[in-house]
């Protein structure tokens, strides 16, 4: 039996000096992560998100209607083998970046392929996607569920459905999709307010607390969802790239997500956007960002531990790459190295260019996706 120790721990969000905890082997870190980062929302199967250089949009159906995709993501999402490559990417780069817990939307099936292919592998929300258009209905959801409802069961997942939003899934969808989620688990996500207010459309559809089902919100640029009783998971960055603007407070904030986590990285990576635009302590913001999402989803934190070899700081810059990372005391990372495959974060954003290439040559229009840059580690 051995320890691990830092000079400095965030733990639950508090920052604490000196921090030792029993492990099976002695590590030491300057900074560690208790649990590690949580990503409360991530789309694995987007491999563009029909941005134009310049282009902003009113609001979340506007963009919906009027974006150019270069790619056919129903196309995609129906592509189990291409699908699911791109989910394990997704929790390949969630782990080399520090994230023990992702909760992912789009094609379950790919998803769960994905993830049980792998060990160690993150802790997992499943919120497969519906709504009212082909490639997307609760019947396709069903017949993924019927294909995987004995595949999730060893306490590190958690599953759901995500109702893409109220405007585009009609009540009788949403009705299904609440049935649906009920026989598995009782977890709900959707976008909400993400350019206007819908506080009054989710309170005609849900009714008033307490709800039959634990719902998350998502995005809420619009809507105080406080006051139907919930906290959101923020995704300021895209929501700067599609409108220009964000939240203008963390107030009701419980989790940050990535949205596109294949072409902007996962949440430790938008850690400098969050602090620019919120500026609120780092404790407050590493609260929200790590053990914010295992609230939000009612997930355990036991054994989510990432270390590393830089200050706080860094870390908040979106500078640094963790050194290990376990997730539920089994070590996923070590020296910066998938422990399963020996695979570095280089090595998973190599493959990630290229497999967006694969979906653009097999399901694109001929044109290249615009990928926006973000800055890369050091």
């Amino acid at each position: 039996m051995g320890f691990i120790e830092a000079d400095i721990a965030v733990v639950h969000g508090r920052v604490v000096e000196n921090f030792r905890i029993p492990f099976g082997e002695d590590l030491y870190f300057k900074v560690v992560l208790v649990p590690g980062f949580s990503d409360g929302h991530a789309h694995p199967q987007v491999v563009d998100g029909g941005l134009r250089p310049g282009v902003l949009w009113r609001d979340s159906y506007d963009w919906i209607e009027n974006r150019d995709l270069a790619v056919d993501e129903v196309m995609v999402r129906r592509d189990l083998n291409l699908a699911s490559k791109l989910a394990l990417l997704t929790f390949y780069r969630a782990l080399l970046e520090g994230t023990t817990l992702i909760s992912l939307t789009g094609r379950l099936a790919a998803n769960v392929k994905a993830w049980i292919s792998m060990t160690p592998r993150p802790k997992a929300v499943m919120l497969p996607t519906v709504m009212d258009r082909e490639g997307w209905t609760v019947e396709e959801v069903k017949r993924d569920y019927q294909r995987v409802s004995m595949m999730v069961g060893d306490g590190l997942a958690r599953l759901g459905v995500f109702v893409h939003s109220i405007r585009l899934a009609g009540r009788n969808t949403i009705g299904e999709a609440l049935r649906l989620a009920s026989q598995r688990g009782g977890l709900i996500g959707l976008h909400m307010g993400e350019g206007r207010s819908e506080a009054e459309d989710f309170k005609e559809v849900f009714g008033e607390p307490p709800y039959p089902s634990r719902i998350v919100p998502v995005h809420c640029i619009d809507d105080d969802t406080t006051t139907i009783g919930l906290q959101c998971v923020s995704c300021p960055l895209t929501n700067i790239l599609l409108y220009g603007r964000t939240r203008t407070s963390l107030a009701g904030v419980g989790n940050f997500g990535s949205d596109w986590p294949l072409l902007l990285g996962t949440v430790s990576r938008h850690l400098p956007i969050i602090a620019r635009r919120f500026k609120e302590p780092p404790d407050s913001i590493m609260r929200i960002a790590t053990i914010g999402g295992y609230r939000i989803y009612d997930i355990p934190p036991d054994g989510d531990i990432v270390g590393y070899d830089v200050s706080l700081q860094k870390i908040l810059e979106g500078k640094a790459k963790p050194k290990f990372v376990s997730v539920k005391w089994e070590t996923a990372v070590y020296e910066g190295t998938l422990t399963n495959n020996n695979l570095t974060l280089e090595d998973v954003e190599k493959t990630i260019t290229e497999t967006i290439k694969e979906a653009t040559e097999k399901y694109g229009k001929g044109d290249k996706p615009y990928i926006p840059k973000l800055p890369s580690h050091p």
